[in-house]
């Protein structure tokens, strides 16, 4: 995979199958449609220390960060349908939507850290995987993660 920055896109390049599988899942991944997910992308401030503040934060903060949310993964979801199969493919993504994929990769990596009980522990590689698909959580997590480096380190957010 090959990125190059420009004032106007962000081009990924020579995206092999397994890159463009991982990215087309990438909007589905970011999802907080299960509870271990819910929980984790959406944490109250005191976690159940104070109910009264946690529950303010559910009425006032979460709607606002659902839409928000909805929002940065329906960009990336447009995105990606522009994505072709194949070997070699290659994605333009406009850099004014570099915010809204910092975003979703980032909430992927909680998501599928949460469905999967994925620890420090499992990615700093001190423990192995339960199982064959928290291990491919576990390269998922690490793949957005080098991705999600990568954009920061060429956004300003």
């Amino acid at each position: 995979m090959n990125i190059v920055w420009s004032t106007k896109t962000i081009v990924f390049s020579e995206l092999d199958p397994l890159i463009s599988t991982l990215l087309r899942q990438l909007a589905d991944c970011a999802e907080a449609d299960d509870t271990a997910a819910r929980d984790r992308i959406y944490s109250t401030p005191t976690r159940g220390a104070d109910e009264e503040m946690d529950d303010e934060w559910r009425e006032h903060v979460e709607p606002g960060l659902r839409e928000l949310f909805a929002t940065h993964t329906d960009r990336v979801r447009a995105d990606l349908a522009t994505l072709p199969d194949g070997e070699n493919a290659t994605l333009t993504v406009p850099t004014a939507h570099a915010p809204a994929w910092v975003h979703t990769l980032n909430q992927a990596r909680l998501a599928l850290a949460a469905r999967h009980d994925i620890a420090e522990a499992d990615i700093e590689g001190e423990r192995a995987p339960k199982d064959q698909d928290a291990a491919f959580a576990l390269l998922q997590i690490e793949i957005y993660g080098a991705i999600l480096s990568l954009l920061l380190q060429h956004t300003d957010i």
